[in-house]
């Protein structure tokens, strides 16, 4: 009795729910390829052993008579390659009463150090492959200056316990809107912002179906991975935990030898899994092809987040498999789901993302048009260090601007891009990315676009395309004469394309860790711009159109990734 009464979680909602979904099963509930496959009661034996190490390790003036850290400074920070290691770090941090805050794998030592001083963090917990890269940060934190930090590392191999062996606190209440986590903004635009969000932001209650899995293929410094790998154990899920930088190929072959019956994905993977089918699978014996589609029919529904999918490649899906799809628009502020379309009665509306989940207040800044603002009980409560931004983040009646455009149709909200930078402005007209990019990909030989908005002296801003050719068709059979002349029936003439870059084979678009293209790295990487195009000086291997208006013509340094990169 005595050993149980020190084992004690402090009266965390999300705390009580994995206890309540520990007592559900003893199988392996967690299957990490970085070599982890745990029970409940392995998981639950790290958090308490991870957590007693803080509380042993820190200062006695950090935490209070509870046991639990101080309101002043609530985050720990988590380097780990091993979604395993996440979660043991997170629910040890929760336990005593902190903020997680995921740093990338690959952060850099100058990176990290940033953090650490913004968040005023107390403590970096380090996976075991990331040892060393741990020591490496605090090295640096001292060379320059900055106060000592506690190192350590998170636990892996407890002796278990039972969901018995631990209780809840009542007399310890955490504050639901308390900081619970803390992911940096991968920034398309401007510097990383600490975005904090509350305890209550990663509390479900549901309870999963019997034989349900799910699998998690991104990294939990990215909201969407961080919820991927959260919500399983939570609600009495199996979880399968991929590499980072999973290939579309070892998805297939996972849903293929695993009953995967949710998975969230995003636009690119969804493409990048077509191609491997396509190019791979389609001339496989009719047996072989079936297995996997069989195990990607083994899911749910189609759920695609992150961006708006191309109708071409959304076709492909709902055709094969017959699955019900479901576009959803979140946001790392907004604390996860914010719309999302009705799986029971599908839309004809290209980018329509339905209408507001549960729990959620939307509103548009023009009344049927405009910004989308949003109000929850899980979004963004401010950004750390930044009173300036967390003023400005809000409207005048607390619902969070999400810079990001929308419009209603017969009920539903359909997406119009980012405020300014999903839209082109050349001369007197905004030109909308999306549609852009929705019309190359719809073009036979094209497999991937991206548009941008290359800087233009005279014209402000040139539609720049830059393209993947499919794996089929050679690279000089595209042409920017050819394309503009292909998309005359889908476009007007000032939205094709003034520039045209096209990939050679083993080039990658650089994307953020939600695999949303970095626009600002692809006009550097791929356009060779700095500052503005040259008309006179035109980058070699990118086809130019000249910058007017077709009426008149026809008279890794430190925060090159702002520190969300991922190890190789």
């Amino acid at each position: 009795m005595t050993a149980r009464t020190t084992r004690k979680f402090p009266n965390d909602p999300i705390l009580v729910k994995l206890l309540q979904s520990a007592s559900l099963t003893t199988e392996h509930i967690i299957h990490d390829a970085y070599g982890f496959d745990k029970t409940y009661a392995d998981l639950l034996g790290d958090i308490v052993q991870t957590r007693d190490a803080i509380r042993a390790n820190l200062p006695s003036t950090a935490l209070n008579a509870h046991g639990v850290l101080n309101d002043d400074r609530p985050y720990i920070c988590v380097l780990t390659r091993s979604g395993y290691e996440f979660l043991v770090a997170f629910f040890a941090i929760r336990a005593i009463g902190g903020a997680c805050i995921p740093f990338g794998s690959g952060i850099l030592a100058e990176e990290a150090e940033y953090f650490i001083s913004d968040t005023k963090a107390t403590c970096l917990l380090a996976g075991s492959t990331r040892a060393q890269q741990a020591g490496k940060i605090s090295e640096c934190i001292k060379q320059h200056g900055g106060p000592e930090i506690v190192t350590l590392l998170i636990s892996n191999d407890a002796s278990p316990l039972r969901d018995i062996d631990i209780g809840i606190d009542e007399s310890i209440e955490m504050n639901p809107q308390g900081p619970g986590l803390v992911v940096f903004t991968s920034g398309t635009t401007g510097p990383p912002k600490g975005a904090v969000l509350p305890k209550q932001c990663a509390v479900f209650q549901q309870t999963a179906e019997p034989n349900s899995a799910s699998l998690c293929f991104r990294p939990p410094h990215w909201l969407g991975g961080a919820m991927s790998l959260l919500i399983p154990p939570l609600i009495g899920m199996k979880l399968y935990i991929l590499k980072e930088r999973a290939s579309a190929e070892s998805i297939w072959k996972l849903l293929k030898n695993n009953r995967i019956t949710s998975a969230s994905f995003t636009p690119a993977l969804l493409r990048q899994l077509k191609e491997v089918y396509t190019d791979k699978f389609s001339s496989l014996p009719t047996e072989e092809q079936q297995e996997y589609l069989d195990g990607f029919n083994a899911l749910d529904q189609i759920n695609c987040s992150g961006a708006m999918i191309s109708p071409a490649t959304r076709t492909f899906w709902t055709s094969m498999t017959g699955r019900p799809f479901q576009n959803i628009y979140a946001s790392t502020e907004c604390g996860g789901a914010v719309l999302a379309t009705n799986i029971n009665e599908p839309t004809d509306l290209e980018h329509s993302v339905g209408t507001p989940a549960p729990g959620v207040e939307v509103k548009l800044s023009e009344g049927d048009h405009g910004e989308i603002l949003v109000k929850s009980p899980w979004m963004l409560t401010h950004y750390i260090g930044d009173e300036e931004a967390s003023k400005a983040a809000f409207d005048e009646e607390g619902y969070l601007k999400t810079g990001d455009l929308a419009h209603i149709v017969d009920g539903e909200y359909v997406f119009d891009g980012r405020a300014t930078a999903d839209y082109v402005f050349f001369h007197g007209y905004r030109i909308q990315s999306i549609r852009v990019e929705d019309a190359l990909t719809n073009l036979p030989y094209v497999s991937d676009a991206c548009v941008v908005g290359v800087p233009d002296h005279e014209a402000k801003e040139l539609c720049g395309a830059l393209i993947r050719p499919r794996h089929d068709v050679p690279k000089d059979e595209i042409s920017l004469a050819r394309v503009r002349a292909d998309l005359s029936e889908s476009l007007p003439a000032y939205m094709r394309p003034y520039l045209l870059r096209v990939m050679d084979a083993g080039e990658e678009v650089p994307y953020t860790v939600s695999l949303k293209p970095i626009k600002r790295e692809i006009l550097k990487r791929f356009f060779g711009i700095t500052d503005y195009w040259s008309v006179e000086d035109p980058t070699p291997g990118v086809e130019s159109w000249g910058n007017q208006p077709a009426q008149l013509e026809a008279e890794t340094k430190p925060w090159d990734w702002c520190g969300l990169q991922r190890s190789e």
